[in-house]
């Protein structure tokens, strides 16, 4: 138990984290995240050294995500935004980009495919450090991103 609290603890800058023993010995490990927290983390998923600005707005059920890049050219400057609605697939974390557009033109579809798988990943990643863990709920609301995992334990797989 001592270990899946420590993985847990290593998100503790950025989220809090609320464990509880289930009946059957099973933790249930519950992550808040911050509207900061989620910047952080989207602005990790992207990772690109030209953004200049970021701005996540979280909502009842999704976020708004701004951001203002420099061009590579170094003449004039990009503006993105999405839409962010997050979900559990299958004991992990799915995320839908939508409403994508760049400087007005709206983003291939085939990019924010691979915006979707990636920023689930880094999310669900830094959530979750165990690989014993399943995403059970996910929620957003205009305060906070909740992840509730269920992490099996010796006993509860006994």
């Amino acid at each position: 138990m001592l270990v899946a609290v420590a993985a847990f603890a290593l998100l503790a800058g950025a989220c809090s984290i609320d464990v509880e023993r289930n009946d059957d010995g099973s933790l249930q490990i519950k992550t808040v995240l911050t509207e900061e927290s989620l910047a952080s983390e989207i602005a990790k998923g992207i990772d690109d050294p030209n953004v200049n600005f970021m701005k996540v707005d979280m909502k009842n059920g999704y976020a708004l995500v701004e951001i203002e890049a420099e061009r590579e050219s170094g003449f004039g400057v990009d503006n993105i935004s999405f839409r962010v609605d997050m979900f559990v697939d299958d004991g992990h974390l799915g995320v839908n980009v939508t409403e994508a557009v760049w400087n007005e033109i709206p983003i291939p579809q085939d990019l924010v495919d691979i915006w979707n798988e990636e920023l689930a990943a880094q999310l669900e990643a830094d959530a979750k450090e165990d690989p014993d863990s399943t995403l059970v709920a996910v929620e957003l609301t205009e305060d906070a991103l909740t992840m509730e995992f269920r992490h099996e334990t010796e006993e509860s797989k006994g």
